[in-house]
């Protein structure tokens, strides 16, 4: 016997059930058009490298850059994969080039990737009168670690260490060195290592170890200068970095503590006398009212350049006196390997 319940009724309801969900779909598909959007729309074109004859599109954050695909394949075994792997995906197309889109894992920044650009269209060489934010940015985008362009990563090597003199006197300017140390550690570029350490070490208002054989009578005195305190406050180091700074000026001073306050002799009795009396005023006491037991290479090169013919000492000691102090610049310079752990390079 058939039911008596009207056609309609039975209808209605997988009406309604369809129309929800159909409903629901277009719902969702706009919701994910809608977020599509709002992730392309975040994207910028860069200003610079938008080039009209461009091949191929590099995301990097949010900035799209247009260029040439050859170039860069060229370059960087990095990039050159990646973009093969995009001319075989037909839907990765920007622009009807090619697109990428550079891992975030490799921690590739937009300003460098710009930097590196700059390097490769001659925009900005990477020359020898570069900044060092310029060559940190090569330095980074041009290694194994983000898109490794050899070539390139080796010259952003050399200008960084053209930034940092190697002789034990010649590096008492250098601007930036927490900066520089950090890159410098993170990226192996062990030949400026040696002078940053010191440099840091020595400048940083770091605690040190009072020395054990301080001689009778002598105090280190213990204020320091306002002009330290701001030198010290503008340097920015890891942890592991300053742990490492604070054991090379424990080494430092407890090295140089005995030379300092060992009296110098001379081959001429006369002269002797001269270091005698004028040894404590001139370079004893300067040294401990100016940090210069915690500077040992400051500290000689100050006493080397004293008038001390001036003060009587007679040419010939005065020669001889000066070229043991220049090796005793030479023996800490030395000594520095070995307390860092660093090669010689």
């Amino acid at each position: 016997m058939y039911s008596a319940t009207p056609f309609w009724r039975t209808l209605f309801p997988r009406f309604l059930f369809a129309f929800t969900s159909l409903a629901s779909a277009s719902m969702a598909n706009s919701c994910s058009t809608t977020l599509a959007d709002e992730s392309t729309a975040k994207l910028r074109r860069h200003p610079k490298y938008w080039l009209d004859d461009g091949s191929l599109v590099v995301r990097t954050q949010d900035d799209l850059f247009k260029v040439h695909r050859t170039l860069l394949q060229r370059h960087s075994p990095v990039l050159a994969s990646l973009a093969e792997s995009a001319l075989r995906d037909d839907s990765a197309r920007t622009d009807g080039c090619p697109s990428l889109h550079v891992p975030q894992e490799l921690g590739v920044e937009s300003a460098d990737f710009e930097a590196l650009l700059e390097h490769l269209y001659h925009d900005s060489p990477l020359g020898p009168d570069a900044s060092f934010d310029r060559i940190a940015a090569v330095l980074r985008a041009s290694s194994k670690r983000q898109l490794d362009f050899p070539l390139l990563h080796q010259l952003a090597r050399q200008r960084l260490e053209s930034m940092v003199p190697s002789d034990p006197t010649a590096f008492y300017g250098v601007k930036r060195p927490d900066d520089m140390l950090t890159l410098a550690v993170h990226y192996d570029v062990h030949s400026v290592q040696k002078a940053l350490f010191y440099t840091l070490a020595t400048h940083a208002n770091l605690e040190h170890e009072e020395p054990e054989d301080l001689a009778p009578g002598f105090n280190i005195p213990q204020n320091t200068e306002l002009a330290e305190k701001t030198l010290g406050a503008q340097f920015n180091l890891s942890s592991d970095l300053t742990k490492r700074c604070q054991r090379l000026l424990d080494d430092l001073v407890g090295h140089f503590t005995p030379i300092l306050f060992t009296v110098a002799t001379a081959g001429h009795m006369a002269c002797t006398d001269v270091f005698a009396e004028q040894w404590m005023p001139l370079v004893i006491q300067p040294a401990l009212e100016n940090s210069g037991l915690c500077r040992p290479l400051e500290t000689l090169q100050t006493t080397i350049i004293l008038d001390w013919k001036g003060h009587g000492v007679c040419d010939e000691c005065v020669a001889d006196k000066r070229e043991e102090w220049r090796n005793e610049q030479r023996a800490v310079w030395e000594k520095l390997d070995g307390w860092l752990g660093v090669g010689r390079l």
